[in-house]
């Protein structure tokens, strides 16, 4: 009768098994504990910052993500010196139009090191159409000069900007306008201040940028003005005066407050009538009472028709 021939009975089968199952729990053994032998980590890194690649130039992201965690597997020298920054994290805008999107978020890392895990992996972006606008400055000069003077000149360049930002808040934008201190100011102020976009109400309006976001200004300081009537004085020496045509017959002059709240008129130097003819001209100086000034003009013309000629 023919014995069939059983593996088993190879007197080799206990050691060909017992080294069958001596590979099978190395491999377990090593792959759970890949940490232990430095083949290879895990290791998780939070808040990195999530970027945006291939904005179309007439869109603005309102909405997305500031931050992921990254998963990362790698050797243990390749993690030596791995700090956040060197990760990157983005999302990928090609092709896309204003409104909300859900997009894939993608990871990159040195080499050497794997990313294995992205959370969230994808996210919600909201794009907005970008508007550029020119628009022209306004000055806001806060407070009083020094000793009653008042602003003669104020100069400011550029006098127009451009605003840029979504269209809702640009919308919203009535003008743009900086603000100067000028309170107690003695003498000219020549400074770089910033213009701020502002709704209605005077309110910046967040999100819209201005550029450029400096203006130079210069402003410069003098008296008050007032126009003053003229009179004429005259030296009658037995003759009347019929007539006196002044030229001009208002004059400029600057003075402190209370001065010229004080003076209602100019006066001419003394004319006298005793050497003149029926009808004549002369010009004359002006006589300006202590701490009035001329602005520009100092003497009148002043054309005179005497009587019973």
């Amino acid at each position: 009768m023919k014995t069939r021939f059983r593996f088993t009975d190879n007197p080799n089968f206990t050691k060909i098994l017992s080294l069958f199952l001596a590979i099978i729990v190395w491999f377990i053994v090593t792959g759970n504990k890949r940490d232990a032998l430095g083949l290879e980590v895990r290791r998780t890194f939070t808040n990195i910052p999530l970027y945006y690649r291939n904005l179309g130039e007439d869109l603005i992201v309102m909405d997305l993500e500031e931050s992921i965690t990254l998963s990362l597997q790698g050797t243990p020298q390749a993690f030596d010196g791995l700090t956040p920054a060197d990760l990157e994290a983005y999302v990928d805008l090609s092709g896309k139009q204003k409104g909300r999107h859900e997009m894939r978020v993608y990871a990159a890392a040195p080499s050497g090191v794997g990313v294995i895990g992205v959370s969230p992996a994808r996210v919600r972006v909201l794009l907005e159409d970008l508007v550029t606008r020119q628009m022209s400055v306004e000055s806001s000069l806060l407070g009083r000069p020094a000793d009653g003077k008042v602003i003669e000149e104020i100069n400011f360049t550029p006098e127009e900007v451009f605003i840029k930002g979504p269209r809702k808040q640009a919308d919203l934008v009535q003008k743009v306008i900086f603000h100067l201190e000028i309170d107690n100011a003695k003498g000219s102020i020549v400074s770089s201040v910033r213009v701020y976009p502002v709704d209605s109400r005077g309110n910046i309006v967040p999100g819209v940028k201005v550029t450029p976001d400096l203006v130079e200004v210069a402003v410069n300081f003098g008296l008050p003005q007032k126009d003053l009537p003229v009179k004429a004085v005259f030296k009658n020496n037995g003759k009347i005066v019929e007539k006196a045509v002044i030229e001009p017959p208002l004059v400029k002059v600057k003075g402190p407050p209370d001065l010229l709240a004080e003076t209602a008129c100019l006066f001419t130097e003394e004319i006298d009538l005793a050497p003149r003819p029926a009808i004549f001209s002369v010009e004359i100086p002006l006589v300006f009472p202590e701490g009035i000034l001329p602005e520009k003009i100092e003497s009148v013309r002043v054309q005179v028709f005497l009587a019973g000629h």
